[in-house]
C-alpha cells in the first residue's frame, strides 16, 4: 500500500509539472548541445524538489547536436529525420493530440487491479465498451518509469494499435488488463509492471504495442532484462481509444 501511494502521488507530480508550462523550461533551439551530465544535473534538481515532469528529460530534436551525439540510443542518424514533433508534444503536454492527459488527477482516480497494474480515466468515452472478445483501435504513448518519451503511434502516422482483447497474441498483459472497461473516445492512463509486459519480447510479431526502431525497442528490452524486479518500476502507456467493433 505505501508503495502504491507513493506511485500515484508521483504520477500526480508528473502530471502537474507537465501541466505546468513555467515548471521547467526546454532550452531554446540556438542553444548549446545538451551533454549527459547537464540532463542528469537538471533531473537532480527536479528530483530534489520532489517532481519530475513526463516530458521534462526528453531531449529535443531541435537542439543543435552533433552526429556524434546524436548516434545514441533512440535517436534517429542525422539525415534520416523523416518526421519532426513540435516541442509541445516532446515536452508531454499533447502526447495524445487533442487529449487533456496533462491534467493533474486525484489520487482517488487511480485504482489498482490485483495483479499490479495502476490505471486512471483522464477523460470518459460515450461510445461502445471494451469488453472480452472485442476488436479495438488504440492511440498509444509508450514512456519509461521516470518519465522518458520511448515512442507512440503519432511518430508511425498514427496508425493505430488493432487487436482483440483476451487474446494472448495480442496485447501485452497489462494493457490487456488496464483497458477494459474503457469505451470509444477515452483516454486512461495505464501503470504496467515490467512482468506484464514484454515477456515475450519486443520483436514483430509479438504481442504489442511495439516501439518501433532498433533504440525504443532497445529500452524496453533493457527494462525488461534489468528493472523486471525493482520495487516501484511501471511502463507507462497513455492510451486513446478510436474504435470498439
Amino acid at each position: 500500500m505505501v508503495l502504491f501511494n507513493q506511485m500515484v502521488a508521483a504520477v500526480a507530480a508528473l502530471s502537474l509539472l507537465a501541466s505546468n508550462a513555467t515548471a521547467f523550461q526546454f532550452p531554446s533551439p540556438t542553444s548549446t548541445a545538451v551533454t549527459t551530465s547537464n540532463r542528469r544535473d537538471v533531473i537532480k534538481g527536479i528530483v530534489s524538489k520532489g517532481a519530475i515532469g513526463f516530458g521534462a528529460i526528453v531531449a529535443s530534436n531541435s537542439y543543435n547536436v552533433e552526429a556524434a551525439n546524436a548516434l545514441v540510443e533512440g535517436n534517429v542518424p542525422p539525415g534520416k529525420v523523416k518526421k519532426t514533433l513540435s516541442e509541445e508534444y516532446r515536452q508531454g503536454t499533447a502526447a495524445l493530440g487533442d487529449s487533456v492527459e496533462a491534467e493533474v488527477l486525484p489520487r482517488e482516480a487511480y485504482k489498482k487491479l490485483e495483479s499490479g497494474v495502476i490505471y486512471a480515466d483522464i477523460s470518459k468515452g460515450d461510445g461502445d465498451e471494451v469488453k472480452e472478445g472485442k476488436k479495438v483501435n488504440m492511440q498509444w504513448v509508450l514512456r519509461r518509469s521516470n518519465g522518458y518519451f520511448v515512442d507512440s503511434s503519432a511518430v508511425s502516422d498514427s496508425v493505430p494499435f488493432i487487436f482483440t482483447v483476451g487474446d494472448p497474441n495480442g496485447a501485452i498483459q497489462g494493457l490487456d488488463e488496464g483497458i477494459r472497461g474503457m469505451k470509444a473516445g477515452g483516454t486512461r492512463r495505464i501503470l504496467i509492471p515490467p512482468r506484464l509486459a514484454w515477456m515475450q519480447g519486443v520483436d514483430d510479431g509479438k504481442p504489442g504495442p511495439l516501439p518501433a526502431g532498433f533504440g525504443p525497442r532497445q529500452q524496453m528490452r533493457r527494462v525488461m532484462k534489468d528493472r523486471i524486479d525493482v520495487p516501484g518500476e511501471y511502463i507507462f502507456l497513455e492510451v486513446k481509444v478510436s474504435k470498439v467493433r
